[in-house]
């Protein structure tokens, strides 16, 4: 079968797709290469490194025909960090906020009149039904400006904490799959 996925946003200039080459080494290509495919990855999470805004991230899985990473355990949390480490490799950004730092999950808070509540819902309107640790003691902490609120979440790649943003700031973002590809016995 083809490697070509008319769906997938192709972005010019990016080689935001893999193959093994010739010597059997990961290579990264352009989406226009046409190229057999074959998938097994055992993990739930999927980390895509091109940054786009939260409400892009969303869009961009679902047309992959994922869904936005729901974390939903320490456990997910730990796995998550496991993907990251596929995608990026162990070294991070000397700062903090740098956006390669910062994935985003498919995690908001429900706002009232531009005020946050303090309950989380996943895209899929599932509650959130752990409790995180949050990047700072007073996150999270729904910073208001004239661009939206914080109400969007991210996490860090550094720590594996959590922070509530704004949903324009471009980042990675993680994608989920419906099910696993592997059984372990």
């Amino acid at each position: 079968s083809s490697g070509i996925n008319a769906e997938w946003p192709l972005r010019p200039g990016y080689q935001n797709w893999v193959m093994v080459n010739k010597r059997g080494y990961w290579d990264d290509t352009h989406a226009a290469i046409e190229a057999p495919y074959a998938c097994n990855y055992c993990g739930k999470y999927i980390v895509i490194a091109t940054p786009t805004s939260w409400t892009q991230a969303k869009k961009d899985c679902e047309s992959y025909g994922l869904s936005m990473a729901i974390v939903d355990s320490a456990a997910d949390n730990l796995e998550l960090a496991w993907a990251a480490n596929l995608t990026f490799g162990p070294e991070t950004h000397q700062y903090r906020w740098n956006y390669t730092n910062w994935i985003w999950l498919g995690t908001q808070e429900i706002m009232e009149d531009g005020v946050g509540t303090g309950v989380f819902h996943h895209h899929d309107n599932s509650t959130l039904s752990w409790d995180p640790v949050w990047d700072k003691k007073s996150q999270p902490d729904n910073w208001t400006t004239k661009r939206g609120e914080q109400s969007v979440v991210a996490f860090s790649r550094i720590n594996q904490k959590w922070d509530d943003s704004f949903h324009w700031k471009h980042r990675p973002f993680a994608c989920m799959c419906d099910h696993r590809s592997c059984t372990y016995t």
